[in-house]
């Protein structure tokens, strides 16, 4: 019976052995750990906004009924925003499950701001259809985002722009521009583009087909 009585010690031992031998896993394991520990995080913060997965759907890729709903942060100045733009919608395609609901943070200049007040005054004053058409236009803008260009966008599509100057600065739009700054501030996501989903926080350009395998597995 000795023998049995000096399992545990000998146990202890060879794992002892086993990981002065292999360092490797402890940071194997600390690292799990840490993505364990910063997952928790994420949901724990997200359990304060539950409007930003529950609010109906307003301009975005993919079908507003897809199982999985992913909210990207942009800004009509992010560079990068634009770069991924297409492959996220070649992602799309290949995975109608997938859902991507763009929303404004607008953080690199004052015009990103007034581009983002316009986009949703027109969604406010015009619907989805114009929302949608206008967005594209403000993406493809290279100048400066002000008055002049709000007005020339709104001529293009026959939009009565003075119902959406009116808009712009009322307390709806307001509101969901803060809601969307009081989340990132929340998340420490300090640029754009940036992914959310109710597990996962991903900043910056990033590959499409990574990022679709972390969404997949939810």
């Amino acid at each position: 019976m000795p023998a049995v009585a000096n399992e545990p010690d000998d146990f202890e031992e060879r794992v002892r052995a086993f990981l002065l031998s292999n360092p490797e896993v402890i940071v194997e394991a600390l690292d799990v750990l840490m993505q364990r520990e910063a997952q928790q995080a994420v949901v724990q913060t997200l359990s304060n906004y539950p409007e930003l997965f529950t609010d109906a759907p307003s301009l975005g890729l993919g079908a507003e009924d897809a199982p999985i709903r992913v909210v990207e942060f942009f800004d009509y100045k992010c560079v990068p925003c634009k770069a991924m733009h297409d492959p996220l919608k070649s992602l799309i395609q290949k995975n109608p499950n997938i859902r991507i609901e763009m929303r404004h943070l607008p953080i690199l200049s004052p015009g990103s701001e007034r581009a983002a007040r316009f986009a949703l005054a027109v969604s406010a004053v015009a619907g989805k259809k114009a929302y949608a058409d206008v967005h594209d236009d403000l993406w493809a803008i290279r100048g400066p985002l002000n008055v002049a260009a709000f007005e020339r966008i709104a001529a293009d599509h026959d939009l009565d722009f003075q119902a959406i100057s009116d808009m712009m600065d009322g307390a709806e739009i307001s509101q969901r521009i803060s809601l969307n700054r009081d989340v990132a501030i929340a998340l420490e996501i300090l640029g754009t583009p940036a992914f959310i989903t109710p597990k996962t926080v991903n900043v910056g350009q990033s590959d499409v087909d990574e990022l679709a395998k972390v969404w997949l597995s939810q």
